[in-house]
C-alpha cells in the first residue's frame, strides 16, 4: 500500500504563506532592480568610452561615402586643390582610378578639374585610367581631353598607345572613330593621331 503524502502547502500556516509570498515578492522587486541597476552601468560605462573606441571597421570617416556628385559639390564649393587634398588624406584614390578606367562617366568628367591640381604621380595614374577607359566610353574621355593638345590631358598623351595591348589599341580606333560629335573633332582627331602614331602639336 503506498502511502500518500500531504502537499506541502496544507502544512504551512496562512502566516507562513504570507510572509513567503512576501518575500518572493522582494526578492524579485530586488532582482529586477539590480538587473536595470547593472544595464545602466553598463550603458554609462560604453557612453564614457565611446570617444576613444575606435569603430570595428575603422574611423567614422572611413565609413562615408564617396559618389562623383559629393565630389563635384565639393569641387565646386572648395575647389579642385582641396578635393585633391582630401581624397589623398581619405585614401580615395585607388577607388577613383577604378571608377574612372572602368568608364563611368560621372567621374571621368571630374578628370580636368582634378588634374589640375594633383602631383606628378597622381597625375599618370589618372592618365593610365582614362587610357584604359577609353574603348569603353570614348564619347566621355574625349571630352575629357584638353582642346589644346596639352601634355597632361591632352589626345597626344591620353590616346598614346604606348605600355598598351595592340587589342586596346584597335578596340580604341573604333571607339573613336565612330564618334560623331562637332563638338569633340578637334579632341577626337588629336586622340586618333596618337593611336596612330602620327606626331603633331
Amino acid at each position: 500500500m503506498i502511502r500518500r503524502f500531504s502537499p506541502l502547502p496544507r502544512l504551512v500556516s496562512p502566516a507562513w504563506r504570507m510572509a513567503l509570498r512576501m518575500r518572493a515578492a522582494l526578492f524579485i522587486r530586488f532582482a529586477r532592480s539590480w538587473g536595470l541597476a547593472c544595464v545602466a552601468c553598463l550603458v554609462v560605462a560604453v557612453s564614457a568610452h565611446a570617444g576613444t573606441v575606435t569603430p570595428l571597421f575603422g574611423p567614422t570617416e572611413a565609413t562615408r561615402t564617396l559618389t562623383a556628385r559629393t565630389l563635384a559639390r565639393q569641387i565646386q564649393q572648395d575647389g579642385p586643390r582641396k578635393a585633391v587634398q582630401d581624397l589623398t588624406r581619405d585614401k580615395e584614390w585607388p577607388r577613383m582610378r577604378r571608377a574612372v578606367a572602368t568608364g563611368w562617366q560621372n567621374w571621368i568628367d571630374l578628370m580636368p578639374d582634378l588634374m589640375s591640381a594633383t602631383d606628378p604621380a597622381t597625375t599618370r595614374s589618372l592618365q593610365l585610367a582614362l587610357r584604359q577607359a577609353l574603348p569603353r566610353n570614348p564619347r566621355a574621355v574625349v571630352a575629357a581631353l584638353d582642346p589644346r593638345n596639352g601634355p597632361v590631358r591632352g589626345g597626344r598623351t591620353i590616346c598614346a598607345p604606348a605600355g598598351m595591348p595592340a587589342t586596346w589599341r584597335h578596340r580604341a580606333i573604333r571607339a573613336v572613330e565612330a564618334l560623331h560629335d562637332i563638338h569633340l573633332i578637334d579632341q577626337g582627331a588629336d586622340c586618333l593621331n596618337a593611336l596612330n602614331g602620327k606626331t603633331g602639336s
